[in-house]
């Protein structure tokens, strides 16, 4: 089962190289079809909203049913949504879209969720997890600039091409989970007159659901709040200072799109190369058990960095500073990844994997707001200083967090 991992990783590379093909242009094609801002950022509520139910309740649908099956089911409604999308001239149809995306879209969340059943060495799995979010990153760099090609060459028609390959990008990717092998790993099972009953397609998504249900009211919630407050704070400081990124480039630096676009690129290079280095990274931390020291230094390092973001004088310091706050952002998604496996038992990895991603979905409904609000009253400036603000909470929680470890241990 040589080929399982590197399988993985290509499912993981292709899912965010269809969404960087399409995404980006959904703003744009919505104000063609006639749209307002408000319209643009209800998709972006919207999908954000969804995903935040929806974490949960698919991640505890995998420990019950399987990854590997509820992945191609996922990868299959991705399909179909993306597909439509690209046929219909309707905002409505497209709001419901999105919304049906939010609900389904957690192909990440369970490629991550495979890894354990094809990897046992868990040393081994944190690098497999930087090196499938650095391939990734590249799939997410990659996808804007094909994107925003076949857009131009065809502007008529090019949005609808474009979700035509990402709807076969979604289904190659179905294939390749599909050719992946079973595992061993039992599966909780329903009784045996739910299985063998025959049930419509409504009782079956009761039936699920409850049993998802009852799979989040096994979990002991109480010693995961922590770590979860930290996926909180990163997901909302980041979200913040992504929000009005272009923008704050523009009147701050008086940068053009190209060279917004540069400076992009270079971030995501940065961040690539991080997450593809996590395993070099965590052979300095031999003695680091629950990752709480490299949680520590992860919002050290941003605080810092941010910092630094904020009292740049020109570009050139400005993109001096992007290099430890790319490093900081990249590592620290995956940290807090580690500590939650680090604490869940295999039973509830999916569920909690879920939850992690709903709590980064959460940030991603209220950074946006948050921005929105602070540029309209104080300045575009001052956004980032938001992103400054929920680093240093965190930084202070996860110094407090090391040292209650340290003396336990």
């Amino acid at each position: 089962m040589t080929y399982t991992i590197p399988l993985i990783k290509f499912v993981a590379f292709l899912d965010l190289l269809a969404v960087g093909l399409i995404v980006p242009l959904i703003p744009s094609h919505v104000r063609q079809l006639g749209g307002s801002h408000i319209y643009v950022g209800i998709l972006g509520s919207v999908y954000s909203g969804f995903q935040l139910g929806s974490g949960p309740l698919i991640g505890s649908l995998s420990d019950l049913k399987g990854c590997r099956s509820i992945l191609i089911y996922t990868l299959i409604v991705c399909s179909g949504a993306y597909l439509c999308m690209g046929f219909t001239t309707s905002i409505a149809i497209i709001i419901l879209l999105r919304a049906i995306l939010g609900l389904f879209k957690q192909t990440q969340l369970l490629t991550k969720a495979l890894v354990p059943e094809y990897e046992k060495n868990e040393k081994k799995q944190s690098a497999i997890f930087g090196k499938m979010a650095a391939i990734s990153g590249m799939g997410m760099t990659l996808g804007p600039i094909i994107g925003g090609h076949i857009a131009e060459d065809y502007p008529e028609n090019g949005f609808y091409y474009i979700a035509g390959v990402v709807a076969l990008c979604f289904i190659l990717n179905a294939v390749s989970v599909y050719m992946l092998p079973q595992t061993n790993i039992k599966m909780k099972k329903t009784s045996e007159k739910l299985t063998h009953s025959k049930q419509n397609i409504f009782q079956l998504i009761y039936n699920n659901s409850k049993e998802s249900a009852l799979e989040l009211s096994k979990v002991d919630w109480s010693q995961y709040w922590e770590v979860f407050v930290f996926k909180a704070l990163l997901g909302f400081a980041m979200g913040v200072y992504y929000s009005n990124y272009a923008l704050y480039l523009k009147t701050q630096y008086e940068l053009s799109p190209k060279h917004i676009g540069y400076v992009i690129s270079f971030q995501g290079i940065i961040g690539a190369v991080s997450s593809f280095l996590m395993g070099y990274i965590n052979s300095y931390y031999p003695n680091d058990k629950d990752f709480s020291h490299r949680n520590y230094h992860v919002f050290l390092l941003l605080s810092i960095s941010i910092f630094g973001l904020c009292m740049s004088s020109n570009i050139m310091f400005y993109s001096v500073w992007l290099i430890p706050m790319s490093i900081g952002n990249a590592v620290g998604r995956l940290v807090t990844l580690e500590m939650i496996l680090r604490k869940s038992d295999k039973e509830h990895k999916g569920t909690l994997i879920g939850a992690s991603n709903s709590v980064a979905s959460l940030s991603g409904v209220l950074s946006p707001m948050a921005a929105g609000l602070i540029g309209q009253y104080l300045g575009v400036k001052y956004v980032i200083y938001a992103s400054l603000c929920s680093n240093v909470i965190a930084l202070i929680l996860s110094n407090r967090y090391k040292t209650r470890h340290i003396k336990v241990d």
